[in-house]
């Protein structure tokens, strides 16, 4: 999933002024050339219908309508048509030359003009001076897509990330037994309440390589800026890490030097596979020295799912009421 690119954005040209002469039958001649056309603006709106990105990679260069020229008879130009630019909600905007947000377009129907076009250039109506219309506005634009989930799934791989999604939500993510099987971030929704829903996103594994560019990396992470709730998912057969605190030391050290910004986002730790523990005790007694709040569960069986379950929907409520 392509979730950030470069585009170069250009407003449509101002309308050419109309220098005309209507002569009268008295032999005097009166200017009557009308203005040319404002050019379009180039416009970005946030759409649930938007492509991806990836679409718009395909054209990286966006220009909006010229203004049509100006007439004789005082007929003035037509305005060029404004290029609206649909994007995925979630979309953030910045001017590449100074690294400067532009804004954040994070509901439906919002939208920003980003490159305005040019003033359509005088006639010689009244005497004016005819002249050319303005250029339309060029900018540089960096465009970042992060996902708008109430949710995020972090674990080691093999943690179950995938079958609790799936459980919780039926999106199509059933359980692999290999590790890695996510590769790109997957959204599900889980229902509750009748009317009510959270929007829960996997991402794929992190382990001790990843912050070396193995695995996938951790480019992914960026999506976590606009989390309520991280849920850092573990298991208890232990493949990747020697115990639960090492495995939980290890997630939360990738993701939060990747953003620092990201420890105020409130974290919880989840423990899978509690039907296949060898010491089950000896987890307990890990996670609660760990200090973290913490749900030790079983997709397979269900067990604990309800209480996690219970925990997310009082937290993202409360959030909600902010």
């Amino acid at each position: 999933m392509l979730d950030k690119i470069h585009l170069t954005v250009q407003g449509g040209r101002g309308g050419k002024g109309c220098e005309s002469l209507y002569h009268r039958k008295d032999h005097k001649t009166i200017p009557n050339g009308a203005d040319g056309g404002d050019g379009g603006s180039v416009i970005f709106r946030a759409s649930h219908n938007a492509p991806g990105l990836d679409r718009l990679k395909l054209k990286q260069h966006l220009t909006a309508e010229s203004g049509d020229q100006g007439g004789s008879e005082n007929k003035r130009g037509r305005k060029g048509e404004d290029l609206i630019v649909l994007v995925p909600l979630g979309t953030s905007l910045y001017n590449r030359d100074n690294h400067l947000a532009i804004r954040d377009l994070c509901n439906e129907g919002e939208e920003v003009v980003v490159a305005r076009g040019g003033r359509g250039g005088s006639g010689n109506i009244g005497d004016k001076v005819a002249t050319s219309g303005e250029e339309g506005e060029h900018l540089e634009v960096e465009v970042e897509f992060r996902i708008m989930a109430d949710v995020f799934l972090v674990g080691l791989p093999s943690s179950g990330k995938s079958s609790l999604l799936h459980h919780l939500t039926r999106a199509h993510v059933e359980g692999k037994d290999y590790p890695f099987a996510t590769r790109t971030p997957v959204i599900g929704v889980y229902p509750y309440d009748d009317y009510k829903q959270i929007l829960i996103c996997e991402l794929p594994s992190l382990y001790q390589g990843s912050t070396q560019g193995r695995g996938l990396g951790t480019d992914f992470l960026r999506h976590l800026a606009r989390a309520k709730l991280i849920v850092f998912m573990l298991d208890t057969t232990m493949k990747y890490a020697a115990n639960t605190r090492e495995g939980l030391e290890t997630l939360q050290k990738i993701v939060y030097e990747h953003d620092d910004a990201l420890r105020q986002i409130p974290s919880v730790v989840v423990v899978n596979k509690s039907d296949s523990a060898k010491d089950l005790g000896e987890v307990r007694e890990e996670l609660q020295a760990s200090g973290q709040l913490h749900f030790l569960i079983s997709v397979k069986t269900g067990e604990g799912v309800e209480s996690l379950m219970n925990f997310v929907k009082e937290r993202i409520e409360s959030d909600h009421h902010v």
